[in-house]
């Protein structure tokens, strides 16, 4: 049996469906109005902080003549996890240092840049070598007997002194000094660049 609605049903119906048509419409428009925005909003999240950066010789120090005051203003991370053990009659005993473990500088030489990641704790060499164009910072050791400095990765036996004692490098003997760019940046914004002089005519 088919069932008709007439007069005034009919018409409340139409009215009703109407309402609800238009209403869904609206939402829709609501939730399809952020799409165009959600490639700014991403882009915004994005840039809202770098990851650290390889610090280089030349671009980021001998170019713009950073001393041991413009480098301790400069915010230092390690590449890696870095891990070293030393075996006694005590015992075992480790040194770890995190990857990503914030650090600053605390001395420096033409080559090299020490760095502190623990308060009281031991200061970690990086060296670089002058004859890259742009060359990067290693994490180095001190020499027994000698006021050197050598790359843990180029040593036939990978090891750390720390405080006279020599530990063996399990891992993170090619770890590289990082640094953070805003740190960094605000550093070099000080620096003033010498226009030079022209030749006047007389």
């Amino acid at each position: 049996m088919e069932v008709k609605e007439t007069g005034s049903r009919s018409t409340n119906r139409k009215i009703v469906c109407a309402s609800v048509s238009s209403s869904r419409r609206s939402r829709m428009k609501q939730k399809l109005s952020w799409l165009p925005m959600m490639p700014i909003i991403v882009l915004l999240v994005g840039c809202s902080s770098a990851p650290p950066m390889v610090f280089q010789n030349n671009s980021h120090r001998q170019v713009h003549s950073l001393r041991l005051e413009d480098l301790q203003k400069v915010q230092f991370y390690l590449s890696r996890d870095v891990v070293a053990q030393h075996q006694d009659a005590s015992g075992m005993k480790s040194l770890l240092l995190p990857g990503l473990t914030p650090g600053v500088a605390t001395s420096e030489g033409p080559t090299w840049i020490r760095v502190s990641f623990r308060e009281g704790g031991v200061d970690v060499p990086f060296i670089t070598d002058p004859q890259q164009p742009d060359g990067r910072y290693w994490i180095a050791t001190e020499v027994a007997g000698s006021k050197e400095f050598k790359r843990i990765s180029d040593l036939p036996e990978k090891s750390f002194l720390y405080k006279g004692v020599q530990y063996n490098v399990v891992s993170g003997a090619d770890a590289l000094l990082l640094f953070d760019w805003e740190s960094w940046n605000r550093v070099v914004e000080t620096r003033k660049t010498t226009e030079g002089r022209r030749v006047t005519d007389k």
